[in-house]
């Protein structure tokens, strides 16, 4: 009867211990965690703003045709940057699987405009004033200038943040405008008979206000001997999620995920 006892005892021991250290474990992951109290949004770019000199030769590699190229490098861009943004915060994605989701992306579409502003001083997205440039009749127009500019997002409709805040509780937006990818014929090295690509991503950040926290763009660069999507997205659009999320965090505050007793 004692030697049960004991073995009881023992057991509750060892058991008490087990469960201390899960307890003490889950403590430490949670206060050195970050988060902030609401969602992101991540919106891709339009299928027209995307810019590529490469898909010849990556159609040459994989037999993709040029939509299904396209399609993968917009899809493949949302979700590096998914992956960045949810280590601090939730990340409502609208590549989910959801009719409802496309309807929505459909909306903020046709709730902006674009324009090309200065990179060293973008516009206030609620900024009211000239026709946004950029967009004729449709399609892209680059424009003549000596200062660097990049592809800018304007809300022609201010409620759809309001909406989309109610919906998923979104309090920060990160649109993703336009995705260039060019040959810099320049850079060319007779001795590898290579170049140099640059990626180029067009971006804002703008709170649920509808203010720009942030915008720019953020470019990496890769050798045209890389024609193989999956190692330029790992090459180049990692680095460039890694980029834009620096950017955020920037001027987000970050507060400490709560701990849980």
């Amino acid at each position: 009867m004692i030697s049960l006892t004991k073995n009881f005892l023992f057991l509750l021991f060892i058991t008490f211990c087990s469960l201390s250290y899960a307890q003490e474990g889950t403590r430490k992951t949670e206060t050195t965690g970050k988060t902030v109290s609401g969602k992101v949004c991540i919106v891709p770019f339009e299928p027209k703003l995307y810019m590529s000199e490469i898909d010849q030769k990556v159609n040459q590699q994989t037999k993709w045709n040029w939509e299904t190229i396209r399609e993968n490098f917009r899809h493949q861009l949302d979700t590096q940057l998914k992956l960045k943004f949810q280590s601090t915060s939730t990340v409502v994605s609208f590549y989910a699987d959801s009719a409802k989701m496309s309807k929505d992306l459909e909306y903020i579409y046709n709730s902006t405009t674009l324009s090309y502003d200065l990179v060293s001083k973008p516009t206030d997205a609620t900024t009211a004033g000239k026709t946004p440039k950029g967009i004729t009749n449709g399609q892209v127009t680059v424009q003549e200038n000596n200062d660097k500019k990049f592809m800018n997002t304007k809300l022609s409709n201010t409620e759809v943040l309001t909406y989309l805040n109610k919906k998923y509780l979104s309090e920060y937006f990160v649109f993703i405008n336009e995705l260039d990818i060019k040959n810099d014929i320049d850079s060319y090295d007779i001795n590898t008979d290579t170049y140099q690509r640059e990626v180029t991503v067009h971006y804002s950040i703008l709170d649920k206000s509808g203010k720009t926290i942030n915008a720019g763009v953020a470019t990496s660069r890769f050798s045209s001997k890389e024609n193989n999507p999956k190692k330029i997205v790992t090459l180049c659009f990692s680095p460039i999620a890694t980029y834009i999320y620096a950017k955020y965090t920037a001027i987000v505050d970050l507060k400490p995920a709560p701990q849980k007793n």
